[in-house]
Parts: C-alpha cells; sequence; structure tokens
C-alpha cells in the first residue's frame, strides 16, 4: 500500500538576511539539559581561532553560567518551589507589598505591557484560575470537575496589577502566573549569556521549544525550526530560519486535558476564567524578543482566528496560525515577507 507522500515544509527566511551571508567558521558543541520541568539545550559555535584544546572547558563555564542564570529564574518566578519570590507573593494577605528583585521584575513589565497591547488576551494574572484548572502546582484529583466547578462560580473580571517603583501590592484575588512568558524571558537571558563570551562564534538555544539563534552553522546553514500545527514535528508545514530571530509557539499540543467531555487547554480565556474555546489550535510566532513572542502566541489563541490575523497585521507581528479545522496554517502579512519565494 502506496501512502501519499508528505509535501516538504515550506522554507521562510527573515527578509532582512542578506543574500551573501558567509559561513561561520568554527567548532559546533552541543549541550542538553534538564530545566523549568521540561529540557533545555544549548548549541554554540566557538571561534576558528580559539585553541581546541579548551573547547571542554569552553562549553562548561557557559554552561556553568546559563545553569546559574536558570535557576534564579526559576528561584523567583517557579509555582513550584514553595520558597519562590510568586509563590511568597501570591500567598500575602491584600494589602501587603512586596519588593521586586530582578529579573522577576522586568519580566512582570514586560508580561503587563503585553497585557495592555493585547487588550488582556494575554493575562499574568490568572494564578488562581491555572491552579483550580490543574495547571499550576496544586494537585487535583479531577481538574476538569474541580476547574468547572471554579469557573461556575462567576469571574471576578480582572484583578488591578501595577507595579510601583520596585513594589508590588497584594490585591484580593490577585494571584501571578508569568508561565507565558518566563520560558521565552530565559531563552533571551541564556542566549545574550552566551553570545557576551568573547569566543562565541553563533549558537542556538532552545527551552520546551521556545528558540533563539544567531548567525550561522559552520556550513553557512542558518539554526532551522519546523513548525508543526498539531505538535506532531512529522508534520511540519514551515521551516524558518533563525538569523538573529526567536520563535514561541502556544497551543493545545503542549498541555492540555483530554477527557471524554472534550479537550481543555491549558490556555485560558481572561474573561472566562476557563480553557479557551478558540477556533485555532496553536500560533507560533517569530520576533527578536523570545519572552515578547511568548507572551503573543498565547495571546494570539486566546484571539481566535479572525481577530488574532487582524491584530498581528496591524502590529506587524510574524506569526503562523493554526486553524482548528482541517486545512493549512495562516501566515500574517508580516510572516508573508518570510516565504522564501526562490
Amino acid at each position: 500500500m502506496n501512502l501519499p507522500l508528505r509535501p516538504p515544509p515550506s522554507l521562510l527566511i527573515p527578509p532582512d538576511v542578506p543574500d551573501d551571508a558567509e559561513p561561520t567558521p568554527g567548532r559546533e558543541m552541543r549541550h542538553e539539559g534538564a530545566v523549568f520541568g521540561t529540557t533545555w539545550s544549548l548549541t554554540v559555535l566557538r571561534r576558528a581561532a580559539s585553541d581546541p584544546a579548551n573547547d571542554a572547558a569552553f562549553l562548561a563555564q557557559l554552561v556553568r553560567a546559563c545553569g546559574q542564570a536558570l535557576d534564579l529564574i526559576d528561584s523567583q518566578m517557579s509555582l513550584w518551589r514553595r520558597s519562590s519570590h510568586i509563590v511568597r507573593f501570591n500567598a500575602l494577605a491584600a494589602g501587603e507589598r512586596m519588593c521586586l528583585p530582578e529579573p522577576f521584575a522586568i519580566v512582570l513589565a514586560k508580561a503587563l505591557e503585553i497585557a495592555r497591547l493585547t487588550g488582556g488576551a494575554f493575562d499574568p494574572t490568572l494564578g488562581e484560575a491555572a491552579a483550580q484548572w490543574g495547571f499550576g502546582a496544586i494537585d487535583c484529583a479531577d481538574s476538569v470537575a474541580n476547574g468547572l466547578a471554579f469557573s461556575a462560580r462567576g469571574s471576578p473580571g480582572p484583578v488591578p496589577c501595577e507595579i510601583e517603583g520596585d513594589e508590588i501590592a497584594k490585591r484580593d484575588g490577585l494571584a501571578l502566573d508569568l508561565n507565558g512568558i518566563a520560558k521565552g524571558y530565559a531563552v533571551d537571558l541564556v542566549c545574550d549569556l552566551v553570545r557576551s563570551h568573547p569566543d562565541t562564534a553563533s549558537c542556538l538555544v532552545e527551552i520546551g521549544g521556545e528558540l533563539k539563534g544567531f548567525g550561522t552553522r559552520g556550513d553557512a546553514m542558518p539554526f532551522w525550526t519546523d513548525i508543526a500545527p498539531d505538535g506532531d514535528p512529522a508534520k511540519a508545514t514551515h521551516r524558518a530560519a533563525l538569523f538573529g530571530w526567536a520563535c514561541a509557539t502556544s497551543g493545545e499540543a503542549e498541555r492540555c486535558h483530554r477527557t471524554p467531555q472534550g479537550v481543555f487547554s491549558h490556555i485560558l480565556d481572561p474573561e472566562r476564567r476557563a480553557p479557551v474555546e478558540s477556533d485555532l489550535v496553536g500560533a507560533s510566532v517569530f520576533d527578536r524578543e523570545c519572552a515578547r513572542a511568548d507572551a503573543l502566541a498565547t495571546a494570539l489563541v486566546v484571539m481566535g482566528a479572525e481577530r488574532a490575523l487582524a491584530f498581528a497585521d496591524a502590529q506587524g507581528i510574524a506569526c503562523i496560525l493554526a486553524p482548528r479545522e482541517a486545512g493549512r496554517p495562516v501566515l500574517s502579512a508580516a510572516m508573508e515577507r518570510w516565504v522564501d519565494h526562490g
């Protein structure tokens, strides 16, 4: 029985890449590890002029510095660490205040900025809803039943959240959840650390599927990422080059409850405080900042196809939207400019 051949992924090349890009000379090395309950990896090209005898020490130094940065983010923004700053803030009584350390303050400020930009489609204050639906650190025997009961009580409306100087006040009902942006920020931070080493020629950083790369590999090829509508890499429809760009994907395939009642996504509708009911199963966003791409990908799924495409075109966001109904993913106007017309 001959199965139909799946067409190869369409190539996407950033429009600002020069046609005469030169190969990056150097020696490629790789590290893989675990962080944030997922995996992370680093591919780095060390400059050819450096001493090959020190390659192991070079990589170890980078991995150690990256590990320290990742642990700092986890110690401040993880909902699974009881001593983290975000857990301690969520446990405060209404009216109490907390002084925000960095990078917590930086990430929260970025989250609130994108919340305003998207009209609330991205919301970093859904900590309680995420926990009640079984997408947080609270164990629940029946997350769907618990979540449905929680949502049935009705939404209290958006809870104000503002940074005042270097402090934030705990308001009644306010529970932060930065999972929709912290991983992207971690990619940015690690990539900056690796790039700052004088021996680094180019690199690719990946954390739980979010990526950022700069430069080329030794064969002049870019660092590529495949985009699959349903999260299955074997069904990738597009292959994009990361020349100084980050890519983040959000969708049902990442995390959900699959039950006889239906599929309940980890992406929450801020208005209903419940899993989003969207005609998009996923969205991939390309941006210079992985933190911004991470948060925008979530917001686009919340918006739904029509609103998301209009928003992306108005804001110049390069994105790929995966419709729930069968069909090829939709590219925003900015993403269309990446299409390699050969």
